[in-house]
């Protein structure tokens, strides 16, 4: 009794969807035979295939009514007999859905985030299905004599183009929007946003209806189109790339009806054959690029959650490992045992850079997810330079840690990430002069801006490596293999510090002569 009820209370919204999809599938199609249709069935501008295979894999198989009545009334009308109208119904119907179940059957992602889902729906589902649609509705007119032979390969291929543009371009759209995205869209995006909708309509108006065209030439200008393709590709995705292509699509279709766009050159039809081509290449193009950056950003979304959560499984061990060493220490020293306490100084050495790569980790992952706190308080830069060289000197007999210059007022920012830069860049300094007896600090002002200089005379930089030198991981090969150890970021981590403190780093470097890394940042009050 409940399941009764159930169903009579869901009934009458069901025959809602169905009549409501039934009129929007009518409609469509009336619009679509309208436009050069060949053979008066067969259209190369048919929208409602990706609608109908849209609906199906969005709200279930039971839509299926409502494609099979909008094809057969709007065949009927058409002047199709009522058994061809009928045969027309069921092959547009069975397009949906054996296009839905063989996406279904392979777990295909409404979000075409990945490569697989893209080949999916282009290489197997799209022409498989409109093959079903166009080879029964061509059969069938020609067995009930409304075509000739002579005109079954003309309307089947217009019908097949027609459908796999539609279900190409239509259903990955409606598809990628089915989810509003969530969160709010930063000012920054927005703006993107909005420059990128502003470009793809410009580019659509020039190439495809003739904007600031001052003769009735027609120009071969649609390389054009590209740039805000890759750009809504690359910088927002699938569903930035298909809502870009179903834009261009529209206008590019208005532009060849009205004779505008440069696919005009014979009948509608014909036109339409080559402008629907050029449309399906853009669409793969684009949705191939945009996912596979989609797979990347995936990728690297993960790749920092594990660096992460190694980060923080390691940190809990070390620190009890530091403690233990500390309290071996205690032990032995209170019996003298230099040769222990020697291993000991050793293993706590070893521990403290293995500390320091886990730490720079962990920052890297907090950085990349935009939670790496700063504190705002006022540093006094010089007695931090001091401190610093003063600790450091001490992990170094070979190199002399001088300072040249004052600072001689205070910045606003955070002392510890600052102590972080200075610590990295001058342990780099002691690391890759290994040869070398000194290393300089330079500080200098201006009214308004202090810069920092880290100097060594060690081995320096290619200049080929230089402009990438801040990128993240990277490394400086030399010979057969990496010369020095380390993972690449802390250049990077430092780089991102300043540039969060409103400054700026670079360096200068002379391979074989040294190398200098410079920061500049602004004092109190003038970031």
């Amino acid at each position: 009794m409940p399941d009764l009820h159930h169903r009579n209370y869901r009934y009458p919204w069901y025959l809602i969807k169905i009549l409501t999809f039934f009129a929007i599938y009518f409609s469509t199609a009336k619009l679509g035979l309208s436009l050069g249709a060949v053979n008066r069935f067969a259209t190369l501008v048919w929208v409602p295939s990706g609608l109908a295979m849209a609906a199906i894999l969005l709200f279930g198989y039971r839509l299926w009514p409502g494609i099979l009545m909008g094809a057969f009334l709007v065949n009927l009308l058409n002047g199709a007999p009522l058994l061809v109208a009928v045969a027309i119904g069921i092959g547009n119907t069975l397009e949906a859905l054996s296009g839905a179940y063989i996406l279904k059957r392979y777990e295909f992602s409404h979000a075409l985030d990945h490569l697989r889902d893209v080949l999916l729906l282009v290489l197997l589902a799209m022409p498989l299905s409109a093959f079903i649609s166009a080879t029964i509705g061509v059969s069938s007119l020609f067995l009930g004599k409304v075509i000739a032979f002579s005109s079954s390969y003309s309307t089947w291929g217009a019908w097949w183009i027609g459908d796999m543009i539609s279900i190409l371009i239509l259903t990955p759209f409606l598809l990628t929007w089915s989810k509003w995205p969530h969160g709010k869209v930063p000012v920054k995006i927005f703006a993107e946003i909005g420059l990128l909708t502003l470009f793809v309509l410009v580019v659509g108006l020039i190439v495809f209806l003739g904007l600031f065209r001052t003769d009735h030439r027609v120009y071969p200008v649609t390389y054009l189109v590209f740039p805000p393709l890759i750009w809504a590709s690359l910088r927002f995705g699938p569903r930035g790339a298909l809502s870009a292509i179903f834009a261009l699509s529209i206008l590019a279709v208005v532009g060849t009806i009205k004779g505008l766009s440069p696919f005009t050159s014979g009948r509608l039809s014909d036109n339409l054959v080559l402008l629907q081509s050029f449309m399906g290449i853009l669409a793969v193009t684009s949705m191939i690029l945009a996912a596979v950056m989609a797979e990347r950003r995936e990728f690297e979304q993960r790749k920092d959650e594990f660096i992460s959560m190694a980060g923080h499984e390691l940190k809990t061990p070390l620190t009890s490992l530091q403690g233990y060493i500390e309290l071996l220490h205690m032990k032995f020293a209170q019996q003298g045992n230099q040769e222990t306490l020697s291993y000991l100084a050793k293993m706590a050495t070893q521990i403290n850079k293995l500390s320091k790569l886990i730490t720079d980790l962990l920052d890297l992952s907090k950085m990349q997810a935009g939670k790496l706190a700063f504190a705002e308080e006022a540093v006094d830069v010089d007695a931090l330079i001091r401190e610093i060289v003063e600790n450091l000197q001490y992990t170094t007999s070979q190199h002399q840690i001088s300072i040249e210059g004052m600072a001689q007022r205070e910045i606003v920012g955070d002392q510890e990430r600052l102590g972080q830069v200075l610590i990295n860049l001058i342990t780099n300094a002691i690391k890759y002069s290994p040869h070398a007896k000194k290393i300089i600090v330079h500080l200098a002002h201006t009214h308004d801006t202090l810069t920092i200089s880290i100097q060594d005379f060690g081995i320096g930089i290619p200049k080929a490596y230089q402009e990438k030198i801040f990128e993240r991981y990277f490394r400086v090969y030399s010979g057969k293999d990496r010369t020095y150890p380390g993972l690449g970021i802390g250049l990077y981590i430092a780089y991102q510090i300043i540039e969060r403190h409103s400054g700026k780093m670079w360096v200068e470097s002379c391979e074989g002569q040294g190398s200098t890394f410079s920061f500049s940042l602004p004092f109190a009050g003038k970031a």
